[in-house]
């Protein structure tokens, strides 16, 4: 399973924000602008003579209002002030219009062509603060021990402790995320890794630098085995140590 730059989940609002669409504006100051706001933007991608423009935009619309806290920028990829964004991003070949989905903090975090878009896709590519926290760990170039819990869990301390003598171990190439399976706007992040908000016992989730999860170990306790996981690429297996226990690695029987 690749995480990488995939997109992802909705934050719940209990307010509804007016939709923003700016046109003719620097679509980079406008991207600056939403983040600086705590905004969420979607990019319309366009260029003169596209084909197709009105429905994508109708689309991109609705996930605005899907997502609550965001923005729809519109984008003219053939004008000179844009050319920094379309170099950045490679829009020179991507058949227009597209879409990218901006997280609030200004990065990247993916993309959909008009063959196929579709509102609820859009909003699924927002991710939530946890899972923002993964995808920054990973471009910076580390790996990811992402623990999932609830509080007072049993066996919660000493997978905790064991993640962070991993990091320790690792000297600065692993990050630890803590999500709380009982977490409301964490629910799409757990999802999409396959673990269930009823489990009574923590897991954690082994990614390595390139955003491949190499296993999930129930219980973890050891760190070097932590560490280990983490440098290996994915293969399906399990953890140093572990046995296969349905979509997790649980540790050795004793």
């Amino acid at each position: 399973m690749t995480i990488g730059m995939v997109g992802i989940r909705v934050w719940v609002c209990a307010l509804v924000f007016a939709l923003s669409c700016v046109a003719g504006a620097s679509t980079e100051g406008e991207l600056e602008k939403a983040s600086k706001a705590g905004r969420v933007a979607l990019v319309l991608v366009t260029e003169p003579g596209a084909n197709g423009v009105e429905k994508a935009e109708k689309v991109a619309r609705d996930a605005v209002r899907k997502i609550g806290k965001a923005v729809l920028v519109r984008m003219d990829r053939s004008l000179p002030e844009n050319a920094a964004l379309v170099s950045r991003y490679r829009l020179v070949g991507p058949q227009v219009p597209l879409v990218l989905v901006f997280a609030a903090n200004g990065m990247i975090t993916g993309g959909m062509l008009a063959d196929g878009l579709t509102a609820d896709g859009l909003a699924g590519m927002v991710p939530t603060a946890k899972e923002m926290q993964v995808i920054e760990a990973l471009q910076s170039g580390k790996g990811v021990l992402i623990l999932a819990y609830s509080e007072g869990m049993p066996g919660e301390r000493a997978a905790l402790d064991a993640c962070t003598r991993a990091r320790e171990l690792s000297r600065g190439k692993l990050a630890v995320v803590r999500v709380d399976v009982k977490d409301k706007a964490e629910q799409p992040f757990l999802q999409r890794l396959r673990l269930d908000a009823r489990a009574r016992k923590p897991v954690t989730v082994v990614i390595n630098s390139q955003g491949q999860a190499t296993c999930a170990v129930e219980d973890a306790t050891d760190p070097s085995a932590l560490v280990e996981a983490a440098s290996k690429v994915a293969a399906g297996g399990c953890c140093p140590g572990g046995k296969k226990s349905g979509a997790v690695c649980a540790p050795p029987a004793k």
